[in-house]
């Protein structure tokens, strides 16, 4: 089993990580996903997901968008905001646009057997991953957004959903529940 493990950090991991999410001509598609159906899962774009601060404030956020990794001034993308107060009324809300990529890792996992249906993209071309993208909302605030997407096999130490901050609050408590998901999109799609 070990061995297992190794071969696939060592051997696996690196090629993952190099050849399909730093090659030429390939884009991310980053989505806040939907379920449509349980049975079969199906989903889509245009979902929504939470996070809380430190004192039970949260955000809620819709999105998605594109980037090139290693390419800072290629990304597309943004969303709609809301915040609420511990609680539950709504301290503010609007639209944020991202604004450059930060950081992009693949993580390790595979496409459930039997796979969902994906009305994004290919399930072949959807990967799980972190992704760190700079925003800046309609209120003139600025932040950063945290997409994070798990498979089967992804290590538990990955959350699935967001994370965000505006200013100087951190909405660093993902709400469970919410999804996202990530597409290698290459030139020729």
């Amino acid at each position: 089993m070990k061995r297992r493990w190794f071969l696939v950090s060592v051997v696996l991991l690196p090629l993952l990580t190099n050849s399909k999410a730093k090659a030429d001509g390939v884009t991310v598609r980053w989505d806040i996903i939907q379920f449509t159906s349980r049975n079969p899962p199906t989903f889509t774009a245009g979902g929504t997901a939470s996070a809380l601060a430190e004192d039970g404030s949260m955000i809620t956020l819709t999105g998605s968008g594109t980037f090139t990794p290693g390419e800072d001034g290629e990304v597309t993308g943004g969303g709609t905001w809301v915040t609420q107060a511990p609680h539950g009324a709504n301290t503010g809300s609007g639209t944020y646009h991202v604004t450059g990529l930060i950081k992009f890792d693949v993580a390790p996992g595979s496409v459930p057997s039997p796979p969902f249906v994906d009305l994004i993209g290919p399930a072949v071309k959807a990967h799980p991953g972190l992704a760190f993208l700079r925003i800046r909302y309609s209120d003139g605030s600025r932040g950063v957004l945290v997409v994070s997407c798990t498979f089967v096999g992804t290590p538990p130490t990955v959350f699935e959903g967001i994370t965000a901050s505006k200013d100087f609050i951190d909405y660093f408590m993902r709400v469970p529940g919410y999804f996202t998901l990530f597409h290698f999109i290459s030139n020729e799609d």
